[in-house]
């Protein structure tokens, strides 16, 4: 009588730990074999939840969990794919990173986050999505010395300034040149929203009679 080959038992699936994920592409395709599997296809970029066991790996790809086999998957991530889907103002990457433990605070190359993406972009839908997660860094700096505002006001993105400012954005950082934002504002319409800001947090209802206001012309060339 013939002795029945063992079936192989995927372990169990690890906990996933938020703020943990990165994301890596499927070099090659599999199909799921266990209900707690992901069946994948080559060139999909999956989501990796936890990576505790070193053959099988819980991965996200679109809104299907499992597990999947590490060797099917490459072995450097090295993309950012909020701070890609902010970059483009693609709104359902950024929710999808998001929905998946991306960290909002992840950061590319140049020290960027997705916050400096989006605003650098003036893509106000993505920027209020990740306003609104928990723990963002809305002042982060990058490697310029940059902060999300910074990136907004050097554009002339009015709408994503005035976003900024509302969500606490502190217009007195400056960056590694000395720059603070209304010294890189090229906009009456931006100098304005600053100093509106400037004044609430003063908690004055008018300005001062020792506040000077200057007309400022617009330079509508924002690169």
């Amino acid at each position: 009588m013939a002795t029945p080959t063992p079936t192989r038992v995927a372990p169990p699936p690890p906990p996933i730990r938020k703020g943990q994920v990165v994301a890596l592409e499927a070099i090659r395709s599999y199909k799921a074999k266990q209900a707690s599997e992901l069946s994948i296809e080559e060139g999909d970029l999956l989501f990796i939840l936890d990576q505790s066991n070193s053959d099988w790996w819980k991965a996200r790809l679109d809104d299907k969990e499992g597990l999947v086999p590490s060797r099917y998957l490459s072995q450097t991530s090295c993309r950012v794919p909020i701070i890609d889907g902010a970059r483009r103002g693609n709104v359902s990457l950024v929710r999808e990173c998001l929905d998946a433990g991306v960290s909002t605070n992840a950061l590319d190359k140049s020290g960027s986050s997705a916050l400096h993406a989006a605003a650098q972009g003036g893509h106000l839908d993505c920027l209020m999505l990740i306003l609104k997660s928990p723990g963002v860094e809305i002042n982060l700096q990058n490697k310029l010395g940059d902060t999300p505002l910074h990136c907004a006001v050097s554009k002339g993105h009015d709408d994503v300034v005035q976003a900024l400012l509302q969500a606490g954005a502190d217009a007195s950082i400056v960056n590694s040149e000395g720059r603070g934002a209304r010294d890189l504002a090229r906009r009456s319409s931006v100098l304005g929203l600053l100093d509106e800001a400037h004044l609430r947090q003063l908690g004055a209802s008018e300005r001062p009679s020792s506040y000077q206001h200057h007309e400022y012309g617009d330079n509508e060339d924002s690169d």
